[in-house]
């Protein structure tokens, strides 16, 4: 159906923004570039098909077998009027028709063909034209010419007044084949099948957004877990539940919780850590999005194992309070650019053998700009024993 496809379409669009907001870079451009030229195309079609909608074209087989059963009869053009839809230039037309067949009683019914000049100047209202019966018992009619009916006894047949044929009886929906069989959908396009329609549409708009999230669950459930702890659907990376996503997700990639340096932005963070148990050859890793990517060696590689720390002597969770109840002590509003930065602090003895070198304490950094100028702070692992530098 056209209009599944428009809607699985719609679901590639709103996957991808989506996908924009909470996964990494350009996670949904892909999708939002399918799914619009898929959304539009299937939308035009859509409108074309309903504009068509009780279209039938000519079927000369199947009116010629209604000739040969006797299913033929004469119709008059009672009223005849533009829709609006032009196909190829030629105006599609919606003609009222009185028919009275051969054996049986009078009907009136309802067609729409796409007519040229000629053709709607034959059919013009008033116009006496034999018809072949399409179908037993249906009124769908097919116009014939003089000499293809095969009794002329049957142009002089009176047909009555439209007021005496009874009610307007429309064509089934479902096209005619060429065998006299009609085609019928699986989900019709009347009221009674609107639920179901309704379920399908549904159903298109999901997997059109699940072709795009699905890859993207870690970026998803760090999203929900982010709206049900702080009420927003992007995660704020240097609070929790963004940080755990983070140092869980660098664990299980290189299978140890040591590290160099962790920095913590708002939409990322940036951890310096040894590409596997027992070795100080450290990377650079980032997380953003619910995705964990490496950009190589990190620029500064440690010396000794003294410089790593756990990710479990630091509680996470204490530092932004701790940020933010110092930035509110300035009467200022925390801005997005406040990154917090953690390390050992370095060892400043210069008679020392590891001079220089981070293995002190763990301590995290943090600047709070002020239009004027910048003051720089340091805390402990707990958020406490705050001090400006």
């Amino acid at each position: 159906m056209i209009r599944a496809v428009f809607f699985l379409g719609v679901g590639l669009i709103l996957g991808g923004v989506a996908a924009s907001f909470v996964g990494p870079p350009g996670a949904g451009a892909w999708a939002i570039g399918t799914g619009i030229p898929v959304a539009s195309m299937a939308l035009v079609f859509w409108l074309v098909a309903r504009s068509l909608r009780g279209t039938q074209p000519e079927h000369p087989l199947v009116a010629a077998a209604a000739v040969k059963a006797g299913r033929v009869g004469m119709a008059r053009v009672d009223s005849i009027r533009e829709t609006g839809t032009r196909i190829n230039d030629q105006p599609l037309c919606e003609l009222e028709i009185t028919v009275q067949p051969r054996v049986g009683q009078p009907y009136r019914t309802r067609l729409r063909r796409i007519l040229g000049f000629e053709k709607r100047a034959r059919l013009a209202p008033g116009s006496v034209h034999p018809v072949a019966i399409l179908i037993e018992g249906e009124p769908d009619v097919g116009f014939l010419k003089p000499e293809e009916v095969s009794d002329p006894s049957l142009l002089g047949l009176p047909v009555p007044s439209s007021a005496a044929a009874g009610e307007l009886r429309i064509p089934k929906s479902g096209k005619l084949r060429s065998n006299g069989k009609r085609s019928r959908p699986l989900i019709g396009s009347s009221r009674r099948w609107f639920p179901l329609r309704a379920v399908l549409y549904v159903i298109m708009l999901c997997a059109g957004a699940a072709l795009v999230l699905l890859p993207l669950r870690s970026a998803v459930e760090l999203s929900l877990a982010s709206q049900k702890a702080t009420g927003s659907w992007i995660a704020d990376m240097r609070t929790e539940p963004g940080i755990s996503a983070a140092l869980d997700a660098l664990e299980q990639k290189v299978g140890h919780d040591r590290v160099s340096q962790v920095n913590l932005y708002k939409d990322f963070v940036l951890i310096d850590a040894p590409v596997g148990p027992g070795t100080l050859n450290t990377d650079t890793w980032y997380y953003r999005g619910g995705e964990l990517s490496n950009d190589g060696p990190a620029s500064t590689q440690p010396e000794s194992e003294e410089e790593f720390f756990r990710t479990s002597e630091v509680n996470w969770k204490d530092l932004w309070p701790a940020v933010q109840s110092k930035s509110q002590g300035f009467g200022q509003e925390i801005t997005d650019d406040i990154g917090i930065f953690a390390e050992r602090s370095k060892d400043y003895d210069n008679e020392s053998v590891s001079f220089m070198q981070n293995n002190g304490p763990v301590v995290l950094r943090f600047n709070i700009n002020e239009p004027y100028s910048s003051t720089s702070y340091t805390m402990d692992s707990h958020g406490k024993n705050i001090t400006e530098d």
